[in-house]
């Protein structure tokens, strides 16, 4: 090769090499969790953290970016780097409820996120306090129609996905009872336990106490019944049908943009994560269905419940405020 071609092609050499994109992963991950610590979000998080720190040698940090009902960690995400180093882990409800019940949110799930995995699927208990006379979902229907807005159910806040619940079995039911929001679910659940409130949609916190028999389980949202308290019916085999509309998950999501190769890499991991005996055990023990879907089942899951979640937000006049 003449010596002014060999000069040429060194000179080029490095913004040929430049132009190559980086072997992912090249330096430690984060998952921005939109939870404070010790939450079922955030424990699901450190528990995939350390399985992704195994796989992919690098290590992998949670990081917890709690308020605004998940707007504020979304928004991180969101103005991150879309190289797969900065993922956001979240309950459903931040992205398929937050757009009907706040007044501005400052992303848009699909446009701005694509999906890596769902990491758990939300099948809600209703519980009821230990002095409520009801021990069947029936007996409590028959006791909202008697007294209407009277019984009072507790939830994690305004907009979240246990009061639509709670929301949608009144629209079911044709029943009428009275929503006391809390700053999250562990308050709500400590007055259900005192006999504050009479009743409440949960999906984890109460299990323990539910086995301990301080709180009674009446029926799951659905279709299935948890595997951890096999003898509770589902809504619909209980006679209420289309609960199954209020069913959540928890999901990864990386900022729009995100080579597809990533996506898939991080998908693979994370499901791999997801079936481990140890990962199935700790998620039924929380009253979680263990999930392991291709990123385009969890985009799926998103698309359908914007589709169905915002006319149910609508007609039962549910804001954030």
């Amino acid at each position: 090769m003449p010596a002014r071609l060999i000069g040429l092609f060194l000179f080029c050499l490095p913004f040929s090499l430049a132009a190559q994109p980086s072997a992912f992963p090249n330096r430690p991950l984060s998952i921005v969790v939109t939870t404070a610590a010790g939450g079922s979000v955030d424990a699901i998080a450190r528990a995939i953290a350390a399985d992704l720190g195994k796989t992919l040698g690098q290590p992998v940090v949670v990081e917890n970016r709690p308020g605004a009902n998940g707007n504020i960690a979304a928004q991180h995400v969101k103005a991150s780097a879309p190289d797969g180093h900065t993922l956001l882990m979240l309950s459903s409800s931040t992205f398929t409820l937050n757009p009907f019940v706040l007044e501005r949110v400052p992303f848009n799930p699909e446009k701005d996120f694509v999906p890596v995995a769902m990491t758990a699927g939300l099948n809600m208990v209703l519980v009821v306090a230990p002095g409520t006379r009801a021990g069947t979902l029936e007996e409590l229907v028959a006791a909202m129609k008697a007294r209407p807005g009277e019984l009072n159910y507790g939830s994690s806040g305004n907009g979240s996905l246990p009061q639509v619940a709670a929301e949608l079995l009144a629209i079911r039911t044709g029943t009428r009872a009275t929503h006391v929001p809390y700053k999250g679910i562990a308050p709500a659940l400590n007055d259900l336990l005192a006999g504050q409130i009479d009743f409440m949609f949960d999906s984890g916190t109460a299990m323990s106490h539910i086995q301990a028999g301080k709180l009674r389980a009446l029926a799951v949202i659905g279709p299935n019944r948890l595997p951890i308290f096999p003898d509770v019916p589902t809504f619909k085999e209980a006679g209420v049908a289309g609960m199954e509309v209020a069913a959540g998950w928890h999901g990864i999501f990386a900022p729009a943009g995100t080579d597809p190769a990533v996506v898939d890499r991080l998908n693979a991991e994370i499901n791999k994560s997801l079936r481990s005996a140890a990962m199935r055990e700790r998620m039924n023990s929380m009253g979680f269905e263990s999930v392991a879907l291709p990123a385009a089942g969890l985009g799926r899951a998103l698309r359908q419940d914007l589709q169905r979640l915002g006319p149910i937000v609508k007609q039962a006049g549910i804001t954030a405020y």
